[in-house]
């Protein structure tokens, strides 16, 4: 083989193997970095009221979905979630966890409730004990997609 030929078979052929190695890179570190969730997500929706079927009197009413799902090692926990509550109805369509109505961890949750008054402000009409982990009386699970959450008054209400 003359020197001449052996220059173009590395040119054509030494690059062509390059540009498949530079892009087989290029994929793995796409798919190696691309944040995958390693926990189900579950679309869930759902009724917000009192006990007593009546709404609450809020001008917006977050829900926030605390999961009591384990972490699968000390630096993958799952995310928590919220929903916005349509307060002429009390119903909620979409949970987030990483991107919009994209659902919530699968599995149990405790829920915090809070609702906002006029100009962004804590509004008075959901108990305290609601507004907290270690104190909301309240816990879903998402087998149940349709999820009912009853509200106590509060004091005076």
């Amino acid at each position: 083989m003359r020197r001449s030929d052996d220059k173009r078979w590395r040119f054509m052929y030494g690059s062509c193997s390059m540009s498949v190695l530079g892009g087989a890179t290029l994929l793995l570190l796409q798919l190696g970095c691309s944040g995958s969730n390693p926990y189900d997500l579950v679309n869930v929706s759902g009724k917000v009221t009192y006990e007593d079927g009546s709404l609450i009197p809020a001008k917006s009413i977050m829900l926030k979905f605390n999961p009591e799902v384990a972490a699968i090692d000390t630096k993958t926990h799952p995310r928590k979630g919220f929903a916005l509550v349509n307060v002429s109805d009390g119903t909620f369509e979409y949970a987030t966890t990483h991107t919009h109505a994209d659902g919530l961890v699968a599995g149990k949750h405790k829920v915090l409730i809070v609702a906002y008054g006029e100009e962004g402000k804590s509004a008075k009409v959901v108990p305290p004990e609601y507004l907290r982990p270690d104190t909301t009386p309240v816990e879903i699970d998402t087998e149940n997609a349709s999820l009912e959450i009853k509200v106590k008054k509060p004091k005076g209400a």
